[in-house]
């Protein structure tokens, strides 16, 4: 992957768990319970196969924070218990880079330069941005391998 292109993802069904707080807890690790309790729920109920990429949905809620969805693409549309969410996620195109390492948040603020030098316009009405772990994903290692996406207007994009 070069890094940073547009790339679409056909609408899908998620599955998996909820956490709302700051941005400061979540840099503080505050999330990282969420995120275990997740993967263990999801193989529990056999919600995905092994070699599933994990993802997170974050959407931008709050102005003090935000809202975080940490689970699957679901294989099939079975019943779920009462603590975890099912999201139709829309089809999107989005602008895509790969981070490794800490301080995610600088890949964030490149992906966001490179989309403006590009002149393309995010589409944040909801979904702020998505991230995709792989299957073996540790939210306590401290340096994690993510492609990071934010969904983008598809007028813009023939221009690219």
């Amino acid at each position: 992957m070069s890094d940073f292109e547009i790339v679409r993802k056909s609408s899908f069904y998620f599955v998996g768990m909820k956490w709302t707080g700051t941005y400061e807890a979540a840099a503080h690790g505050d999330i990282f319970p969420v995120i275990e309790e997740c993967q263990k729920r999801i193989k529990e109920l056999d919600l995905a196969s092994e070699e599933s990429d994990y993802i997170g949905l974050s959407y931008q809620d709050r102005p003090d924070g935000f809202t975080y969805y940490f689970g699957v693409e679901a294989l099939r549309t079975q019943k779920i218990p009462p603590d975890m969410h099912r999201i139709i996620v829309p089809s999107h195109h989005y602008a895509v880079t790969e981070h490794n390492g800490q301080q995610a948040w600088k890949s964030y603020e490149k992906l966001y330069r490179w989309a403006q030098s590009q002149g393309i316009q995010l589409n944040q009405a909801g979904l702020d941005h998505i991230e995709v772990y792989s299957a073996d994903y540790n939210p306590y290692k401290m340096s994690p391998t993510l492609k990071i996406g934010l969904p983008v207007k598809q007028r813009n994009l023939a221009n690219t």
